[in-house]
């Protein structure tokens, strides 16, 4: 995607390079969507910056260079935010739109912190990366065709989902949290073929498939459990690992470790 037909967003700028600012601008940089030199990059860490630009290009600087940007994303931690977006708010262009990935910061709190700047309210995962995340969005203070060009502007990154802001906590556990509890699902796969006798690369890169062709699988929709059915043949395999499973209340504790992440996201 390239920008907008009225040239917006010329430029971005990212405020904080940490691990979620890479991602999130390694995925709005993939492909030609803009031009070499047009993400400028800011971190108080100059090895941030540095891993930053070598990862996704861009170049570096100030806080007040990234925050004169068209679009600024805001990738701070929590605690960090306040200092930050004040910083921003004193270097911001008149237009310019605020992306904010900071977890726990509604719009309200954004907009006290800029007041009367558009702002976008974003929950992403480190899968946009590859274009393969999830970006939950909420808006204020965007025009139709400025919310649209931003929408284009995420959709490569993967999912990208409008949200009413009091699901944002399910989508912090969901988008946020889920790839941990997918990991510790896939050890445990990698654990258990170890233990019948696979070697350790082996079974590694099999997960990866497993975990790939399942989600390949599901990306049209498919009820999970419906294809759980498709693939478990009568006193077969999977129905013979399944009921371990059960047994141990797999699923109910996968539900519960989610709502236990959303409570979380709810309090930061």
């Amino acid at each position: 995607m390239r920008p907008s037909d009225d040239g917006w967003p010329a430029g971005i700028g990212l405020v904080g390079a940490g691990a979620m600012g890479r991602a999130l601008a390694a995925g709005l940089t993939r492909g030609d969507r803009l031009a070499p030199g047009a993400l400028a990059v800011a971190d108080a860490v100059p090895a941030a910056v540095e891993a930053a630009v070598a990862d996704c290009g861009g170049r570096p600087a100030t806080l007040g260079e990234a925050a004169s940007a068209d679009l600024v994303c805001v990738a701070v931690k929590p605690k960090d935010a306040a200092d930050a977006l004040a910083a921003v708010g004193a270097a911001l262009r008149p237009g310019a739109v605020v992306l904010s990935v900071v977890a726990g910061w509604d719009l309200d709190r954004l907009a006290a912190a800029l007041p009367g700047v558009p702002l976008v309210r974003t929950m992403p995962n480190l899968a946009v990366r590859h274009g393969a995340g999830i970006v939950a969005v909420a808006t204020r203070g965007l025009d139709g065709d400025r919310e649209a060009a931003l929408l284009a502007l995420l959709r490569p990154l993967g999912a990208v989902v409008p949200l009413p802001e009091h699901l944002f906590a399910a989508a912090t556990a969901l988008a946020g949290s889920g790839p941990g509890l997918l990991a510790l699902v896939a050890e445990g796969l990698e654990e258990g073929a170890v233990a019948a006798g696979l070697t350790r690369a082996q079974a590694r890169e099999m997960v990866g498939a497993v975990v790939a062709g399942t989600a390949a699988l599901l990306a049209d929709g498919t009820d999970p459990a419906l294809l759980r059915q498709r693939v478990s043949s009568p006193a077969g395999t999977t129905v013979a690992g399944l009921a371990v499973l059960e047994r141990g209340a797999v699923r109910a504790h996968l539900a519960d470790a989610v709502l236990a992440a959303a409570r979380r996201a709810s309090e930061l």
